[in-house]
Formats: structure tokens, C-alpha cells, sequence
């Protein structure tokens, strides 16, 4: 049995992660900011841990991760949110978690990001939309400097609905298009948590024939 503590605890990939870890008998942790979500956080299996990371302080949060063997920060400040927040939550809140990590002496730590996050955000982007861009390739980028055992997922266009269990994984970089269920992304993450080769990889997700974990392992050999 491991601890495992999500930062954006909320998020529909977060709470289908603390279903999979819980139902496995792993600890769960998922931090999130609004009390008014504990109830679908502890149907998920979760304990509760209230933390704005716009606001609250690094030390605050590295108490939250203390005792921990891994963290997932698949936090977001999602739809509807301007370009301030995608810097103060999408950015911020992935610094923040970096700096709790160590302060907490937790080495491993898997971040959410987006297939294409590593290119240069295009000309023409939408402003909010090449903010949360900016943010997250500035994120993976201070994930990869940190010196944790840190891996990097990096799904297509989000889907919802039941997961396939299959996939295709990369550990290269490449152009935005392709899809990927939300629900496959909680099981790969579940799966790179698992196994040290993922340790320092970018693993790029997205739909297609092959069970997850063979592609993993393929990419990963």
C-alpha cells in the first residue's frame, strides 16, 4: 500500500486516479480549494485536504505531502478562467507543489501537462488559451530541472466517458490533435506511479489498439 497525494483533487482525471489508487488499497490524499467538493472526493475514495495554492503557503502544503511516496499535481484552473489564473494556478500551483515536494523530502512526483505543451506556442493562439500554453510548457520545464524523480503526462484533447484500457505512448514530444480518455490517462498515471523506468520520461498518450501497459512498456524498453 502506498500514499499518494493529488494536487487538484477535483479535476475529472484526479478523481477517476484516487478510484483507481483507492480501489487498489492505496492512501489517498486530494488536495483541493473548495470545501463544497470534499463529498465527491471522498465518494472517490479520498481523504480531504482543503489548500488554495493561489493562495496558501509552500510549508502549509508540504505538511499536507509529508509521509507521502508520491505526488500526481493535476491541477488546472479550468474552463472559464482567465489568463491571471492559468499563470497563478496552471504555473503557480505547479511551482508551488515542486517546492512542497522538496520541502517534504517526497522525491516522486508525476505531473499532468498536454500533448504539444513543448512547442512553441503558436501564432495567432487564443490569449487564455496560449496562457494555459506558456503556463504548463513553463511547468514541465521546472518539473524537469527540479531534481525529483519526476515523469511528465501528456494526453491529447480530453475526452470523457469509460476508458479503453489501450493506447498509444510515446515518450516524444509532438503536434497537438490527437485524443485521449480522461479515464486511460488515470490508469497510465497509475502505471508510470509503478514503475521506475518512468522515472525523467515525457509520456505522451493518446487513443489506440494497444493495452496500456504493453504500450507503456514498449515505449519505456
Amino acid at each position: 500500500m502506498a500514499t499518494v497525494v493529488i494536487v487538484g483533487g477535483h479535476g475529472r482525471i484526479a478523481l477517476e486516479l484516487a478510484r483507481r489508487l483507492s480501489g487498489r488499497g492505496d492512501r489517498v490524499r486530494s488536495v483541493v480549494r473548495n470545501p463544497e467538493h470534499a463529498d465527491d472526493v471522498r465518494a472517490a475514495g479520498a481523504e480531504v485536504v482543503v489548500h488554495d495554492l493561489e493562495t496558501g503557503a509552500a510549508a502549509d502544503l508540504a505538511a499536507v505531502l509529508a509521509g507521502a511516496d508520491a505526488v500526481v499535481f493535476s491541477a488546472g484552473a479550468g474552463a472559464g478562467s482567465g489568463v491571471l489564473r492559468k499563470r497563478t494556478v496552471d504555473l503557480g500551483g505547479a511551482l508551488a507543489t515542486i517546492d512542497a515536494a522538496k520541502q517534504a523530502g517526497v522525491a516522486r512526483l508525476v505531473q499532468v501537462s498536454f500533448l504539444g505543451a513543448a512547442l512553441p506556442t503558436a501564432p495567432g493562439t487564443d490569449p487564455v488559451f496560449a496562457a494555459y500554453w506558456d503556463a504548463k510548457r513553463q511547468a514541465d520545464d521546472a518539473l524537469r530541472g527540479s531534481g525529483l524523480d519526476w515523469t511528465i503526462v501528456k494526453p491529447g484533447r480530453l475526452l470523457d466517458g469509460p476508458g479503453s484500457g489501450s493506447g498509444e505512448v510515446s515518450t516524444a514530444d509532438g503536434a497537438r490533435g490527437a485524443a485521449t480518455r480522461r479515464a486511460d490517462i488515470a490508469a497510465l498515471v497509475v502505471l508510470a506511479l509503478d514503475d521506475p523506468r518512468a522515472v525523467g520520461h515525457e509520456l505522451v498518450v493518446t487513443e489506440g489498439d494497444v493495452p496500456l501497459a504493453a504500450a507503456l512498456d514498449a515505449a519505456l524498453a
